[in-house]
């Protein structure tokens, strides 16, 4: 998953008041700024509770920011009920420090929660299936939502509807005595709360999205199809033309050769061998070359429904260019054979 560059939040106190500053969610919110304090603790209920509406709002920016990016119509009904059901909340805390009243920052580790609202995360499973099949790359190969969110260094655990990951957070004392709280390593969270919500709000557009596609494929099979039909039945009309060509010049090839007297053909033996043989293999060689590599002005009109063939119709068109240099060469032997005679 992308890396979000991560936000510094911090909590400021003086004496016994909460001053918020250092980020936008606590921008014009001045109400705020009167919130108690209670003690020097990593488990401050006041302090966490702001930690966890920042995240909140941190979470509201971007999936707003990747929606506004995004070409796929979003669900905004579905979007609103998710943004008022979700909830972050920090458990599990731990105070790392070892003696708190020798040290000016608390080091606390925690667990952050988002519990999402009930189905919300098969309905991301099953948009992330539609979207993969548009954009099988985009994902990465993950065959799951859930496996792609939790393939990151993170360890972050998504499962019945909640997200789980690791969160840590210092508590600072600063030079007036007073608090500062500084969030650190929420970035992956958010990213895998986003994506869940991305996901779910869109997936009527990607299986709208897929339901044209369908449609588009279906009308292009059928075109294909009846290319394809076009195609091989223009080449076995000119297939039956060689084939009708190179029983006549072979009989003629064979008449001109018993034209010949019997001295001729002692003198011609040898020279009748070794042209048979050159024939055949540049008939082979000229047949191996590419449609592609023919100027259009020179391709037989069944060639020009190239893009149309399967394999075996390329090896029809190859053995058919064999036949045809035959033909050619077998031609310009008669009218040599024929000069010889006269």
């Amino acid at each position: 998953m992308k890396k979000l560059l991560t936000p510094l939040f911090i909590i400021t106190a003086v004496s016994s008041t909460l001053m918020l500053s250092g980020c936008d969610y606590f921008k014009n919110k001045k109400e705020a700024s009167n919130a108690s304090l209670s003690e020097w603790s990593c488990t401050n209920p006041e302090n966490l509770k702001q930690i966890q509406d920042y995240l909140k709002n941190e979470y509201l920016n971007e999936v707003s920011n990747r929606l506004n990016d995004s070409h796929y119509e979003a669900d905004q009904a579905l979007l609103q009920k998710i943004n008022n059901g979700l909830k972050f909340e920090i458990k599990s805390v731990r105070t790392v420090t070892a003696d708190p009243n020798k040290t000016n920052q608390l080091e606390c580790e925690s667990q952050l929660v988002v519990q999402f609202p009930k189905g919300l995360q098969q309905r991301a499973e099953n948009a992330y299936q539609e979207y993969k099949q548009q954009c099988e790359e985009c994902e990465e190969g993950y065959g799951s939502l859930r496996e792609s969110i939790e393939s990151g260094e993170s360890k972050l655990i998504l499962n019945n509807d909640q997200l789980k990951g690791k969160f840590n957070y210092n508590v600072v004392k600063t030079d007036q005595d007073g608090l500062s709280l500084d969030v650190l390593n929420q970035d992956a969270v958010i990213e895998g709360v986003t994506t869940v919500t991305v996901k779910a709000v869109q997936y009527a557009a990607y299986m709208e999205q897929n339901k044209k596609m369908n449609e588009q494929a279906e009308v292009s099979a059928t075109e294909n199809a009846a290319q394809t039909q076009l195609a091989q039945k223009a080449m076995d009309i000119r297939k039956k033309e060689l084939d009708e060509e190179n029983a006549k010049q072979v009989e003629r090839l064979n008449q001109t050769w018993d034209r010949l007297s019997e001295e001729q053909r002692v003198q011609q033996k040898q020279d009748q061998a070794d042209w048979f043989e050159k024939r055949d293999v540049d008939c082979k060689v000229i047949s191996q070359k590419s449609v592609g590599d023919i100027a259009e002005s020179e391709r037989e009109t069944y060639q020009r429904q190239y893009a149309y063939w399967d394999d075996a119709m390329q090896q029809q068109n190859q053995d058919m260019q064999y036949i045809k240099c035959f033909n050619q060469r077998t031609a310009e032997r008669i009218i040599y054979l024929n000069n010889s005679i006269n």
